[in-house]
């Protein structure tokens, strides 16, 4: 029997924040750790959410897209007009008490665009299964690129 049924209450959902939070923080960690330079963006920032390159390059707007179990979801305007360009980092942290480390995909939104599944009804948003996006594991360079 589920929640609303036995306490006559909705089921209150988590707020996404620190999972969101979580991604940014460990992709800046990643990305230090292979020798970029990364920082995260200011919090009103629009459209990405840090910034990173290889050193003496000029740095490119990351967006980092994170969830615990998926699928993603994702923005219409993220694969029109120059955000196609873009690169986003898609981050699968697993659940809470997962003790495996979180896993990177990383690629232009041009390279997943057409895999965007938007269900009848959404307007803006849609989302993307992991199957889209598994081939583009740890890769890393294509910031450097």
């Amino acid at each position: 029997m589920n929640d609303l049924l036995q306490t006559g209450q909705k089921k209150r959902r988590k707020s996404g924040i620190p999972t969101g939070n979580a991604g940014e923080y460990l992709v800046m960690g990643e990305l230090l750790r292979r020798g970029f330079d990364a920082q995260i963006a200011d919090r009103n920032t629009t459209g990405y959410d840090l910034v990173a390159g290889w050193p003496g390059a000029p740095l490119k707007r990351i967006q980092v897209k994170t969830v615990r179990v998926q699928p993603w979801f994702v923005s219409r305007p993220s694969f029109a007009g120059d955000a196609l360009d873009e690169i986003t980092v898609y981050v699968l942290l697993g659940p809470e008490d997962n003790e495996k480390p979180a896993r990177f995909f990383i690629a232009r939104n041009s390279e997943v665009a057409e895999h965007a599944h938007y269900p009848e009804g959404w307007v803006k948003n849609g989302f993307l299964k992991f199957k889209a996006i598994e081939s583009y594991e740890n890769r890393w360079a294509i910031i450097r690129d």
